[in-house]
């Protein structure tokens, strides 16, 4: 009975470090496709359709998928907001960087099956189409710029309604002079 408590206990423990790696690692692939897409890097479709592949193929249920898609939008969205913020400073160094990254030997199949750089092969839970997983013609920056300026006018208003954005304004006056 021991033993049969101590394994479930292992079996439970690596299933979560393993969740938590898929989750990680989604999150660092969502971080650099921000990166790249601020930075209009020249193999982000590329790119693109190898991580979202990886999320799909990686994960080991629908819902772990979701929380992968999650995860991976969501530091999408803030590497690109933070590049945007710098106005796309060291857009050059990160383009190079981009461009030279190993997941660019991943070895993609039609199945959604994937061969990694380091020989790992991942399979997917079931066989998909792997040229659908990223639609190249879409505009994602343009989507991208769109979804924060509404976001930064919401946050205007809600200043606004706050009496913040005067102070700020009244701020930015006294510093200009």
């Amino acid at each position: 009975m021991k033993y049969v408590i101590a394994s479930l206990i292992v079996l439970m423990a690596s299933f979560s470090s393993a969740k938590a790696d898929y989750l990680e690692d989604v999150k660092n692939l969502g971080y650099i496709s921000g990166e790249g897409v601020a930075c209009n890097a020249k193999r982000y479709p590329s790119y693109e359709t190898v991580a979202r592949a990886f999320l799909i193929s990686a994960a080991r249920s629908d819902e772990e998928q979701a929380q992968g898609m999650y995860v991976y939008n969501e530091a999408k969205a803030r590497a690109y907001m933070r590049i945007s913020r710098s106005g796309y400073f060291n857009c050059d160094e990160i383009n190079e960087r981009f461009n030279k990254q190993e997941i660019f030997k991943t070895k993609l199949y039609k199945s959604g099956k994937l061969k990694m750089p380091d020989g790992k092969v991942i399979m997917p839970r079931a066989a998909y189409d792997a040229s659908k997983v990223y639609d190249k013609s879409y505009n994602e920056r343009a989507h991208l710029e769109e979804h924060f300026d509404n976001i930064l006018a919401k946050k205007r208003k809600q200043a606004q309604k706050e009496g913040i954005y005067k102070k700020i304004q009244q701020a930015e006056a006294r510093a200009n002079r």
